[in-house]
């Protein structure tokens, strides 16, 4: 698969919940806030 920016082998590599239990955990939970890392190669 190749996306509209040009990367092939798109992968993500780690996902998180990245606001759990800080003060703005209900706000980000609302538009479903996460981080992640991801890998991909430039063709």
């Amino acid at each position: 698969m190749v996306t509209a920016a040009g990367f092939a082998g798109f992968e993500i590599t780690w996902r998180k919940e990245v606001f759990d239990g800080a003060p703005q955990e209900s706000s980000a939970a609302s538009f479903g806030t996460v981080g992640i890392n991801w890998r991909a190669r430039k063709t």
